[in-house]
């Protein structure tokens, strides 16, 4: 294993991992989604797309096949409706679904490209679990951003010892990415606050 800046890792098996958390990320998602009702492949690659960034392209070559293994471990259901002449399947989520989703989001969120997409998955989601797992669940938030700070601030000591023009703009982009975590870190003591004062919604 190699460390290299800002907290990512090289593995060897690095194309599986990859893929791990990828599918990990959109099984979530979907199963999220499904916790407050049924809703179209399409209902959901347009969210998806709005949740994770109006730059991150959903296909439906990522949906429909989802949507297959999804039902055929028993965690949706696929109702086909006709509407408007057009025929289009809605997913229903299950028991055995609802207990799937349930066990991702006390799944650890492994480290890697896509680790704050999986936070904010769960976070958007976290409504589902118990007031204290909620709570959980930021700190962990706030363990990873506390864990960004320290890393950016080693790296900001590291570029300042020596004058160079890269090093200059390296510290910038650093910098950025330390306001970034901060803010966040203001963010979950926020929420935190909230969920205290209101015992959840």
């Amino acid at each position: 294993m190699t460390y290299v800046s800002f907290r990512y890792k090289i593995f060897v098996s690095k194309r599986y991992i990859r893929a791990v958390d990828v599918e990990m990320m959109n099984e979530l998602y979907i199963l999220g989604e499904l916790m407050e009702n049924p809703k179209t492949a399409y209902r959901l690659r347009q969210s998806m797309q709005v949740s994770l960034g109006r730059h991150r392209k959903i296909s439906f070559g990522v949906i429909y096949p989802l949507f297959e293994r999804l039902e055929k471990e028993g965690y949706i259901r696929l109702i086909m409706q006709n509407d408007n002449k057009q025929s289009t399947k809605t997913a229903i989520i299950t028991k055995k679904g609802e207990a799937r989703f349930m066990n991702l989001m006390h799944t650890p969120v492994p480290e890697g490209a896509h680790t704050d997409d999986i936070f904010q998955i769960k976070l958007d989601s976290m409504q589902h679990l118990p007031l204290v797992d909620q709570q959980n669940l930021l700190d962990q938030y706030m363990n990873e951003q506390m864990a960004i700070v320290d890393d950016c601030q080693i790296e900001l000591k590291h570029l300042k010892r020596h004058k160079h023009k890269d090093h200059w703009y390296a510290s910038q982009i650093m910098q950025l990415r330390l306001r970034q975590a901060q803010e966040k870190q203001q963010w979950i003591q926020e929420f935190k606050t909230a969920l205290q004062k209101n015992r959840g919604f």
